[in-house]
């Protein structure tokens, strides 16, 4: 008899789907973009890869953020701004690309069943402290090597600005998350 660990890891055919509508969901909603006057623009990004990963699997959040990267590594443009290829990933930001991946996983990861009356401060929690910091350190350090310049003037343009902003996209997609999760839960 399988246990419910091995059950949620099987690929069935809702699995696949909610692993390629999450996919999809990153490469529309991403390419959105907002120009500020410093390199990093304000995008839906964080929102949508804390939204998945709070509603998926963490092997599912993980392949969905991998397929969305190599769709835009492949030419598609998915990334920030409608950008694409390897030349996206080594521009200054292409750290966040990177460190998308990590939250994607680590947020998965750590929030909890998204069940009981704390659950929506649970997700919240989890996805300020760890999907951020798992999204800005590659992203600061890549724009530290890139620009050239230390990583405290790198986390003032790239970071200092966002952080009020990305709360506040975590604390939506922990909004939205808790009652999908449940839905999903009813379907399966």
């Amino acid at each position: 008899m399988a246990n419910a660990k091995t059950d949620s890891l099987r690929f069935t055919p809702l699995t696949m789907a909610q692993i390629a509508v999450c996919t999809a969901l990153l490469c529309v909603l991403s390419p959105i973009a907002i120009p500020m006057p410093i390199l990093v623009p304000i995008t839906l990004q964080v929102m949508i890869i804390v939204l998945v990963a709070l509603i998926l699997h963490p092997v599912h959040a993980l392949i969905a953020q991998l397929l969305y990267t190599l769709i835009g590594l492949a030419g598609l443009p998915v990334f920030s701004g409608y950008k694409s290829g390897f030349a996206a990933l080594a521009s200054p930001t292409g750290g966040f690309i990177i460190g998308f991946i990590f939250a994607a996983f680590l947020v998965s990861l750590l929030k909890g069943s998204g069940e009981g009356k704390y659950a929506v401060v649970r997700y919240i929690l989890v996805a300020v402290f760890v999907g951020i910091p798992a999204v800005y350190i590659p992203g600061i350090i890549w724009f530290s090597f890139v620009q050239k310049v230390d990583l405290i003037t790198s986390a003032k343009l790239v970071a200092a600005s966002f952080i009020l902003v990305d709360i506040a996209k975590c604390v939506i997609s922990a909004l939205f998350a808790v009652p999908l999760k449940a839905a999903l839960r009813k379907i399966k």
